[in-house]
């Protein structure tokens, strides 16, 4: 294995940093205060409604330092806070959240969780929480160690009084209109500083009632030099360092800067010295490493230029730090914005839920197989982001939503003709043709998966559950994943996953694209779409399950080829069905003969050997999968 060569910039840049702390008092470390909930929720979809509720909060402090938002579904309900101080600059608030937020999704499955740092306070919980001052279950003092100067009994008395002095003052401020104090005590061997704040959410009242608790327990860290109360409601600190910046300068503050000045100059003039005599050295071994490595350092210079090439910067000001108005859609494994870039070109930003090893997977599985294919009815993947708080995708923006949005919305008013939606199923067709071509299997082939363009090209996106097979395997045996009405029978019971499965998905979502009507897995009877087109076609009459919407305007020779070749592609029988190069034939050859169904699109006893049984998880959706009586 080659070892990495060493990079001088990167070195002298260290040597700075290592040369700058000779002089300068580094400021008291504190680690973030988390505390989470012990009442845990299993389904994936509380931890879906956190993260909106966090994207929907990035917005609000980003805009204005604090927010609280509400998050409802059918199930859950989350509610969100989070708040800078006041001192605190917009760009310090914006990381600090984000810092806040990655940390509290380390509380998940949890219903609530709560931390506090130094610049912010973040929560979310399963109820309305905003007003609440004190809980003395989770409020918090924590006390830093004494100064090495509190060597008698005067001065730790002078202390105290200016202690007891300086948080009454902060206290009375902060209890003002601005919820904001911060003040200094002066005088003899040390100064000290406070800072008090509570949430603009809380009361007078629960404010008072904060702070003074707050205060009485801060003043119990004497001898500190150091205390936090981190509280429901409110934060308080002092120090005997000043940490805030309210716009006061205070009478020493002169002589301080002057310090710094120095250090920062000797700073300089060593950071100076020290990378020549670096710069130098990795030069000499540069030259001696180089010839041996030219060949490698090539193709990795290629290939960052086609994938790790987005700055999390950059695309955080693409998408207005992810604003929910720049917000395309949400999916199971995440949320996907618009993004403008600097050179004005628009892209789709897709931010993943990390909630599980499973997403970092999906991530790298994504990027590592469609990062080297190009397809018209392929979504094409421009780069991607891993240094930031979170792992960003990019792709090219695809302006006319997904095609559930559009063929399934109540209030849409665009409709379909049929030209588009035969259209629209023969790119699909292709689109999937050529990943099998490529030996790479989607395995969530449906409706909200497929964007269509400003001509209304489609093209398959979300390649996070796709798999490669080996070209000497005809199956892989994985875990059952996908969607519920998508996933064919042979892959529910057995597990084994061919390109036959991808088949099936496609025949199901031709079935919608033609009638107009999702397919569901609870469906029952005459309700299945998959029912009503086989008993149609049975009675030689299958044109007449076209979507309704099309008052009759359809060609009808189009319209029956693509509902048999629906029915073809969703046969319960693996071996019956086309492969997809085949369908490709069957819809854009008009001489192709295309052969009859043999089988009904639902599972039976005859498609499973005996030993073979469906397990209690996919039994819940059996009534769309058995076939139907009468």
């Amino acid at each position: 294995m080659r070892l990495p060569i060493p990079d001088p910039w990167n070195i002298t840049i260290w040597v700075f940093f290592v040369s700058c702390s000779c002089f300068f008092v580094p400021c008291l470390s504190f680690d973030a205060r988390i505390i989470c909930g012990s009442d845990n929720v299993t389904s994936n979809t509380f931890a879906q409604q956190v993260d909106k509720a966090m994207e929907s909060l990035s917005g609000l402090v980003g805009s204005q330092n604090w927010g609280t938002v509400l998050n409802k579904d059918q199930r859950f309900n989350v509610f969100g806070f989070a708040q800078c101080y006041e001192d605190v600059t917009p760009n310090d608030c914006r990381q600090c959240f984000r810092t806040s937020r990655d940390k509290l999704k380390q509380c998940l499955p949890a219903r609530s969780a709560r931390i506090h740092l130094d610049q912010c306070f973040n929560r979310f919980d399963h109820y309305q929480f905003y007003d609440e001052g004190v809980d003395p279950s989770y409020d918090y003092v924590q006390c830093g160690s004494p100064r090495g100067d509190f060597n008698d009994t005067y001065m730790c008395q002078d202390f105290q009084s200016k202690l007891d002095h300086v948080i009454m003052n902060v206290k009375n401020e902060a209890m003002g209109k601005s919820r904001f104090g911060a003040a200094e005590v002066k005088g003899g061997v040390v100064t000290v500083y406070a800072l008090a704040q509570c949430w603009k959410t809380v009361d007078t009242n629960a404010c008072k009632q904060c702070l003074t608790d707050a205060g009485m327990r801060l003043r119990k860290c004497s001898p500190g030099a150091e205390g936090r109360a981190l509280y429901t409601g409110c934060y308080m600190r002092y120090s005997t360092n000043r940490f805030f910046d309210n716009g006061s300068k205070a009478e020493e503050e002169k002589g301080f800067i002057d310090w710094v000045t120095f250090g920062m100059a000797l700073s300089v003039i060593s950071f100076l010295l020290l990378s020549v005599i670096v710069a130098l050295v990795s030069y000499k071994k540069l030259s001696t490493m180089k010839q041996g490595v030219n060949g490698l350092e090539d193709v990795q210079a290629t290939g960052s230029k086609t994938s790790l090439n987005f700055k999390y910067e950059m695309l955080e000001r693409a998408t207005e730090c992810f604003d929910e108005s720049r917000k395309l859609g949400q999916g199971g494994a995440g949320s996907v914005f618009k993004g403008i870039l600097p050179n004005g070109e628009a892209v789709a930003v897709k931010r993943l839920f990390f909630n599980t090893r499973q997403w970092v997977d999906q991530f790298f599985n994504e990027v590592t197989l469609i990062s080297g294919i190009q397809h018209k009815n392929l979504v094409r993947l421009l780069g991607c982001s891993i240094e930031g708080p979170e792992s960003l995708l990019i792709y090219e923006y695809v302006p006319n939503r997904s095609l559930d949005q559009i063929l399934f919305a109540k209030d849409s008013r665009t409709i379909l003709s049929w030209s588009e939606r035969f259209n629209i199923i023969c790119g699909i067709s292709e689109g999937l043709a050529y990943l099998h071509g490529v030996k790479i299997l989607h395995r969530d082939i449906k409706s909200s998966n497929i964007l269509l363009d400003e001509n209304l090209c489609p093209k398959i996106a979300d390649f996070g559950l796709a798999r490669c097979v080996a070209s000497d395997k005809s199956h892989v045996s994985t875990a059952i994943a996908g969607t519920l009405g998508y996933m064919a029978p042979e892959y529910l019971v057995r597990g084994q996953l061919t390109e036959k499965a991808d088949v099936y998905a496609f025949g199901v979502l031709v079935l919608e694209i033609s009638t107009g009507r999702k397919n569901s897995v609870f469906s029952e009877g005459s309700s299945s779409i998959l029912y009503r087109v086989w008993k149609q076609y049975k009675a030689n009459n299958i044109t007449q399950a076209i979507d309704s919407g099309l008052e009759g305007k359809f060609d009808e020779k189009e319209a029956s080829t693509a509902l048999q070749v629906g029915l073809l592609c969703t046969q319960a029988s693996v071996a019956i069905r086309p492969s997809m190069s085949e369908v490709v034939q069957m819809l854009t050859t008009a001489k192709y003969e295309i052969p009859r169904p043999k089988q009904p699109p639902f599972l039976n006893a005859s498609v499973i050997s005996p030993e073979q049984t469906l397990s209690g998880s996919f039994m819940m959706g059996s009534s769309a999968l058995d076939e139907p009586n009468g």
